[in-house]
């Protein structure tokens, strides 16, 4: 019988207009509420802000995607400014990412970079309260321990892991994702897909995870091309920010593995979106997964009603081309020259050797021109 911990320490609040409740979840008066542009101007960022009659409330919305560590000092500094008790991160993975190190900035001395990758200094206990409001149904973020940030001295994208980045509260509204545009929808959907099939597949993976990961890969599978085709379907869009959320809670348990790995410098270096550079190389990493998880996978691949792998990664594949995402590098810009580089960058996160299959310059570089 395998031995495995599970630890999911953040409460979960999950309905229609749950924003609407939010002021009953906040610590003290003065809050800040960070977001990315897009959602302080049409309006998101400030209705949610205006529910916290008064409180003096504060926003910041220069967040860009795959967030720098430069917009998180910038961040950090107005929650100290402030004097936050509680922070609020709106929006994709970029905004709850931020929202997590800030919270924990805010009572903390230092830049992001005494902390992060490599920095020599340890976080004090929080004492801001962090609430987290996904508007995209894929990230996972609010239900997870993990910040992703850019570090543009070193142009390299690494995740942060902390037991004090479990939000206290990860609200999810369903309402929110209802004007989410195609795009997007097909590549925070597919990157819910990607984590959950990453904690399924994973050498650290566990019963509980198991069945969260299954569940969320058929609610993607069921839904997404709905959503997709269909924005206003209310029923496709809950069911997509259930998936997510599932996955997040999986992979929260387990880590990413190789797709994401392989991800950092896709995003980083070539600005594709989080969701597409996972996505694009799902196809390929299903492929191989059997070299030694042959028979989960199987069994995984006929749950979701196909009958091997192969078959599954081809119907993966074919439902990326049918939401026009990309599924070739040189899609994204990338040359045969380029090849050794992302696949050093990718074997260089700990977190590719929890994939089920030999992970090495010449099995990643392999891997990656099958699908240049």
């Amino acid at each position: 019988m395998r031995q495995f911990d599970y630890c999911m320490p953040s409460k979960i609040v999950f309905r229609h207009g749950a924003t609407s409740d939010i002021k009953e979840y906040i610590q003290g008066s003065r809050v800040l509420i960070i977001s990315d542009p897009f959602l302080y101007q049409n309006g998101t960022a400030k209705a949610i802000g205006g529910r916290l009659t008064g409180c003096q409330v504060a926003y910041f919305s220069d967040i860009e995607p795959n967030p720098s560590c430069e917009s998180v000092d910038a961040a950090a500094q107005a929650a100290r400014e402030l004097g936050a008790q509680t922070v609020i991160g709106i929006g994709g993975g970029s905004s709850m990412d931020v929202a997590k190190i800030v919270s924990c900035l805010t009572t903390n001395e230092g830049s992001i970079y005494d902390y992060y990758s490599g920095g020599t200094r340890t976080f004090s206990p929080r004492q801001t309260r962090l609430i987290c409001i996904p508007t995209t149904a894929g990230t996972g973020s609010e239900v997870t321990n993990v910040g992703v940030f850019t570090n543009r001295q070193t142009h390299v994208k690494m995740p942060m892991v902390n037991h004090q980045f479990w939000p206290d509260v990860s609200m999810l509204d369903p309402e929110l994702t209802y004007t989410l545009p195609a795009p997007i929808t097909a590549s925070t959907g597919m990157d819910a897909f990607c984590h959950a099939i990453e904690a399924y597949w994973n050498r650290d993976s566990q019963p509980i995870c198991d069945c969260l990961a299954v569940q969320a890969m058929k609610l993607v599978l069921a839904n997404i091309k709905n959503a997709y085709d269909h924005p206003s379907d209310k029923q496709a869009r809950g069911n997509m920010h259930l998936a997510s959320l599932l996955a997040g809670i999986a992979f929260s348990q387990t880590r990413t593995t190789g797709i994401h790995a392989v991800s950092f410098p896709l995003t980083a270096e070539y600005g594709a979106s989080h969701g597409t550079a996972c996505a694009v190389t799902l196809p390929a990493f299903i492929r191989i997964s059997g070299e030694k998880a042959q028979d989960k996978m199987t069994a995984l691949a006929k749950t979701l009603g196909y009958d091997s792998i192969e078959a599954l990664s081809g119907a993966i594949e074919a439902l990326m081309v049918s939401m026009k995402m990309p599924v070739r590098l040189h899609e994204l810009g990338v040359k045969e020259e380029a090849i050794p580089h992302i696949a050093q960058v990718g074997l260089s996160a700990a977190i590719i050797q929890l994939t089920p299959a030999t992970m090495n310059e010449e099995t990643v570089s392999a891997l990656l021109r099958s699908i240049l």
